[in-house]
C-alpha cells in the first residue's frame, strides 16, 4: 500500500495528528480623528471589492439608568425606525438597492452600527448610517411599535429555562453592579420608557468624541476621511462634552470595576418551573476584565474545562454520567470584568449530581499536576490551528478591530494569540484556576421542577432560596 492510495482503509479509532497552527498578521491599521472628535480606522483588504464598515459608539446596557434597563438598546433599534427624512421602510429600499442593510447591536459595554457593502456604495451607504447614527427621526409611533415588539419578546423569552436561568444568574453574580441586568430589560423598565428618555440618553451617549469609524476592504484611507468628514464631520458634541459648561447633559459614565468573588458559599437560586422535565443549570461567580494578563492562560483553561466538546465537563456530564446532551463553560470578559460560567440542561433526576460532579471537576482541576500534557496539547491544538479563520474577510477584520476599541486593546492582540498560547503551561493553567475559579464561592441557579429539585438540592449543603427573575 502506497502513500495517497485512495483505496487504503480509513482508521475512524485514531485522531488525526494537527498541523501547525498558520501565524495571524492582523493587517495594519491606519489612524485619523476628523475635527469632531470621531476616531477613524481603516485597514486594507484588496481580495474582492467590497468594504466592511462599523461604527463603534462608547456606550452600552451598562450604562443604563437603574429604573430604565433596556434603554441603551430601544435607542440603538429605534434609531434605524426612521432617520435622515426617510421612514424606516424607505430607509430599507434605499440599502436594498445598493445591495446591503445596517445591522445595529447594543451590547454591554459598546452599541455598533455596521454593513457591507461593494466599494462603489460606500459613501451612499455610509450616509444612510450617518443620518441613523446623527439625525434618527425618533417618533412616538414609531416608539410604540419597537416597544411592544420588545416587550413580546421578553414575554416569549420568559417561557424558555434558559433566559431565566441567565437574569437570575447575571442579577445574583454581579448585583447591583451595570452588567447585572439583561441586554433587553424588564417589561416594566421597557414600558416606562419615554421619547423624552431616548431623546436624551441619544443626545448624552451617542457622542462623537465617543465614536470609532472601522473600515476594512478595498478602499484607500484618505478616501474613508474624506467620505467620514463630509458625512459625519458635521455630528456635533453635545452641551457637556465641556466640563466647564455647568448647564449641561451629564456624558456617560463607565461601569466600575468588577470586584473578584469572596471566599464564602453562596445559596442555591431556584427558579420554579413545575412540570420541566429537565433543569437548567447556571453555576460560577465574577470574573476579570478582557484585559487581563491572565487572559491566554484563561481560554486554554477554560478549552480543558468546558470550552470544548471533549472538555472534562462535557465528557463527565454527557458521556459517563448520561445526564445531559451537552455542557459548557465560558469566561465573559468585558471592559469592567466579567464572569466565569457553566451552562448546561440536564435530567431533572440528575440535577443534584451533575452540581456536585460540577464542583468536582472545578475543584479537581486546581490541584497541582492537575493538567495532563495530552490534554494541554490538544485544548491548545483547537485553539490556534482555527485561528486564522477568525480575520478571512473584510467583515472578519471589522469585528476584531471592534473588539479593539471595546476592551482598548493594542494592535498586536490578535498577532500574539497563537505565539502566547502555544507558551501556555500546564502549571500556568492551574494558577489561573486557582484565582478565578472558586467553586466555594459559586453561584447556583437551578430553573426545574420545584417537586423534583428541591429534595436533592436540600442534599448539597447549601441554603435553598426561591427566586423569580423580572422579565
Amino acid at each position: 500500500m502506497t502513500p495517497g492510495d485512495l483505496s487504503a482503509p480509513a482508521d475512524r479509532f485514531t485522531l488525526p495528528q494537527p498541523g501547525a497552527p498558520t501565524p495571524v498578521r492582523f493587517p495594519p491599521i491606519t489612524r485619523s480623528t476628523l475635527e469632531n472628535g470621531v476616531r477613524i480606522w481603516s485597514m486594507p483588504h484588496t481580495a474582492i471589492p467590497v468594504v466592511s464598515v462599523a461604527l463603534v459608539v462608547d456606550a452600552g446596557a451598562a450604562q443604563d439608568p437603574a429604573t430604565r434597563h433596556g434603554l441603551a438598546s430601544l435607542t440603538a433599534h429605534l434609531s434605524e425606525e426612521g432617520a435622515g427624512g426617510q421612514d424606516a421602510i424607505q430607509l430599507a429600499e434605499t440599502l436594498a438597492r445598493l445591495g446591503t442593510h445596517l445591522d445595529v447591536d447594543a451590547g454591554p459595554d459598546v452599541t455598533t452600527v455596521s454593513f457591507t457593502s461593494l466599494r462603489r456604495f460606500f459613501e451612499p451607504a455610509l450616509r444612510v448610517l450617518a443620518d441613523v447614527v446623527t439625525r434618527p427621526h425618533f417618533h412616538e409611533p414609531d416608539l410604540v411599535r419597537v416597544r411592544e415588539l420588545r416587550l413580546n419578546r421578553l414575554r416569549q423569552l420568559s417561557r424558555s429555562p434558559a433566559t431565566p436561568a441567565d437574569r437570575a444568574y447575571l442579577a445574583s453574580v454581579f448585583g447591583a453592579h451595570p452588567y447585572g441586568h439583561g441586554v433587553l430589560g424588564t417589561t416594566k423598565s421597557v414600558g416606562a420608557i419615554t421619547l423624552d428618555e431616548v431623546r436624551a440618553f441619544h443626545r448624552s451617549a451617542w457622542r462623537p468624541n465617543a465614536a470609532t469609524l472601522i473600515v476594512a476592504g478595498e478602499i484607500e484611507h484618505d478616501l474613508v476621511v474624506q467620505t467620514a468628514r463630509a458625512l459625519l464631520g458635521g455630528w456635533t458634541r453635545p452641551r457637556g462634552s465641556n466640563p466647564e459648561n455647568q448647564n449641561s447633559t451629564p456624558e456617560v459614565v463607565s461601569a466600575p470595576a468588577v470586584p473578584l468573588p469572596a471566599g464564602r458559599a453562596h445559596e442555591i437560586l431556584l427558579v420554579e418551573r413545575p412540570g420541566a422535565p429537565q433543569s437548567e443549570l447556571r453555576i460560577g461567580h465574577t470574573g476579570p476584565s478582557r484585559r487581563t494578563p491572565a487572559y491566554h492562560a484563561l481560554v486554554t483553561l477554560n478549552n480543558v474545562l468546558g470550552g470544548d466538546f471533549s472538555s472534562r465537563i462535557n465528557r463527565n456530564l454527557r458521556e459517563a454520567k448520561g445526564l445531559t446532551y451537552g455542557a459548557r463553560t465560558a469566561f465573559d470578559l468585558r471592559r469592567a470584568g466579567g464572569s466565569f460560567v457553566v451552562q448546561t440542561s440536564v435530567q431533572t433526576a440528575g440535577t443534584a449530581a451533575a452540581i456536585t460532579e460540577i464542583l468536582r471537576e472545578c475543584e479537581a482541576i486546581r490541584q497541582d499536576g492537575a493538567i495532563q500534557a495530552d490534554e494541554l496539547e490538544r485544548a491548545k491544538s483547537s485553539l490556534t490551528r482555527g485561528y486564522v479563520r477568525n480575520f478571512e474577510a473584510a467583515d472578519d477584520l471589522v469585528r476584531g478591530a471592534t473588539q479593539l476599541v471595546a476592551y482598548d486593546l493594542d494592535d498586536t492582540t490578535f498577532d500574539r494569540f497563537v505565539p502566547f498560547v502555544e507558551a501556555v503551561t500546564g502549571a500556568a493553567v492551574v494558577d489561573a484556576a486557582r484565582t478565578y475559579i472558586r467553586p466555594e464561592s459559586f453561584t447556583i441557579v437551578v430553573v426545574g421542577d420545584p417537586d423534583q429539585c428541591r429534595p436533592q438540592l436540600d442534599t448539597l449543603g447549601r441554603t435553598v432560596a426561591v427566586t423569580r427573575p423580572e422579565f
